[in-house]
């Protein structure tokens, strides 16, 4: 029974420190963000993450620059903008709009004993075109990163949850770098 208390206990604790997403040591990554420790943002291209540093070049500036990770809080992935989905967004919610628009010039005509109702469609195109533009300008104006490194997982990172070979015991170890 122990034992069974003791691996539960792993895996709810090892469950949480596995999820989390660590740093990939080399990893390259060709236009994103750093974040540094008093909250300055360097827009970056190629940059490359090793062990204790990360390599840069800034835009426009052709000399290649490194930071220590010490000094690093976030290094995030550009991953493009919504500008497609707001362009979608935008056009269906004008088209809806011209629409509510287009049934309030609704005009019937009797000739005889035959009803016609008719309604202009121009604001159907024209609110809906109008949408489509608007929901393309706000969705491109909002990017999308994804976080590579983030210090608080390097926290995690290191440490290391494992079982002895008698499964009696649970080793907790934390690596510390100097």
């Amino acid at each position: 029974m122990k034992s069974y208390i003791v691996m539960l206990l792993v895996v709810f604790i090892a469950i949480p420190v596995l999820g989390q997403s660590q740093v990939n040591e080399d990893k390259a990554v060709n236009v994103g963000r750093i974040i540094t420790t008093d909250s300055k943002m360097i827009n970056g291209q190629y940059l490359v993450i090793g062990k204790d540093s990360v390599e840069f070049y800034e835009k426009g500036n052709p000399n290649r620059f490194a930071i220590p990770l010490d000094q690093v809080d976030q290094i995030q992935e550009y991953k493009g903008n919504w500008a497609n989905t707001g362009m979608w967004i935008g056009g269906l919610v004008g088209c809806g709009i011209g629409v509510a628009v287009a049934l309030g010039t609704k005009e019937t005509t009797t000739t005889g004993y035959i009803r016609e109702t008719t309604i202009q469609t121009w604001p159907i195109y024209l609110i809906g075109l109008g949408g489509t533009l608007i929901g393309y300008l706000i969705g491109r104006s909002a990017e999308d990163y994804d976080t590579v490194y983030s210090k608080s997982n390097a926290f995690i990172k290191n440490f290391d949850i494992y079982m002895g070979n008698d499964f009696n015991t649970v080793y907790v170890a934390y690596k510390v770098k100097f």
